[in-house]
């Protein structure tokens, strides 16, 4: 089932296999270029069913969006001619739909990692899954998914918040943001600084920690844990796996970076063609600029949403194969197994 040679074999295991015990002192696990391989060859498999499980977030984020600027120009943010931008419009406006998309962000995101992570663990253990089935597992659990998203968004985000209450606090002690005071040279010249030491601090610790708590999800998913047993679990297994686990993901971000500037350049090179055999003569009143620059429209938010799924898939497939390569490498492959007179169901998730 699997298809590198590797040590690695499946997990669960099939029925009827046995394992022999490399040599000792061998450990178990893929290497750097293996684990590459693996990520691309299973997005190359699957990428049908991903994009449609990222067609979900996306779809209900542009949604949230139209509300939220529909609610703008209903309540005459937007009046024409423009005056005055309305504040007190903007305000009531703003507020409700800003305490609004907190949870539904959780709720949107929740339910798509816990939907893409199970997805992921099904295609490395070369089971066909659907986006329907991903999506139904995700639902079943979408309170212990939106705990987890939410307990791993405020671990990596602690220095940022405490960040900006000390510099809050900071500036009204320096007498910064006092009535009629001008800022004093001498507190800026101690503030700045700090400000930025705490803040280059405050990315780094949140790297490290969102690489600590990469494989949450999946080991959510996997055992069936609970949000804070994942969390705590996920440190143990990216314990010597950070450095793999980031120069991985920034390959993967460097991959999609180039594909971005190259649908970049097509589209300027389409305007530019379009431009000259339009001989520099465009009327855009026509009905058939007004129709093509709509479906441009169209191709280029397509091209986004596709972008965008498809990144979010690979790193939910690197994840998913950093979870079971570092319980390979940690744990060993599960126990072997004697002759079995008869097809066994998959075995249930192991409770650590």
């Amino acid at each position: 089932m699997n298809d590198s040679n590797l040590p690695t074999p499946p997990w669960p295991p099939a029925p009827q296999q046995s394992y022999t015990l490399p040599p000792q002192g061998h450990v178990f696990g893929m290497t750097f270029g293996q684990i590459l391989d693996r990520i691309f060859r299973l997005m190359r498999g699957h990428w049908k069913t991903f994009v449609a499980i990222g067609a979900l977030p996306m779809g209900l984020l542009i949604a949230f969006e139209a509300v939220f600027f529909g609610a703008f120009y209903f309540a005459g943010v937007f009046k024409h001619p423009p005056a005055q931008p309305n504040t007190a419009a903007m305000g009531w406006t703003i507020l409700p739909l800003g305490l609004l998309f907190i949870p539904a962000m959780l709720f949107i995101y929740g339910l798509y990692y816990g939907a893409s992570s199970y997805a992921a663990l099904r295609a490395d253990h070369d089971f066909t899954v659907t986006a329907g089935e991903a999506l139904r597992h995700a639902w079943s659990r979408i309170g212990r998914y939106i705990w987890l998203l939410l307990l791993r968004s405020v671990i990596v985000a602690i220095p940022i918040i405490v960040l900006a209450f000390a510099v809050a606090v900071g500036a009204a002690l320096l007498g910064l943001v006092s009535r009629g005071a001008t800022p004093s040279p001498a507190a800026l010249f101690f503030l700045v600084p700090l400000v930025v030491l705490f803040y280059l601090g405050a990315i780094v610790y949140a790297i490290i920690m969102s690489l600590r708590l990469s494989l949450a999800f999946d080991a959510s998913v996997y055992e069936d844990i609970a949000a804070w047993q994942a969390i705590k679990r996920s440190g143990v297994l990216t314990q010597g796996a950070k450095g793999r686990i980031f120069l991985v993901l920034l390959i993967i971000y460097a991959i999609s970076y180039v594909a971005i500037i190259l649908m970049y350049f097509v589209g300027v090179f389409v305007v530019v063609i379009g431009a000259l055999a339009a001989g520099g003569h465009v009327n855009w009143t026509s009905p058939v600029t007004i129709v093509l620059a709509a479906l441009a429209g169209v191709v280029i938010l397509a091209a986004v949403l596709l972008w965008s799924a498809l990144l979010l898939a690979a790193y939910s497939i690197a994840f998913a194969v950093f979870y079971r390569d570092q319980r390979l490498r940690r744990e060993g492959p599960p126990p072997m197994l004697g002759p079995i007179a008869a097809p066994i169901p998959d075995p249930a998730p192991t409770q650590s």
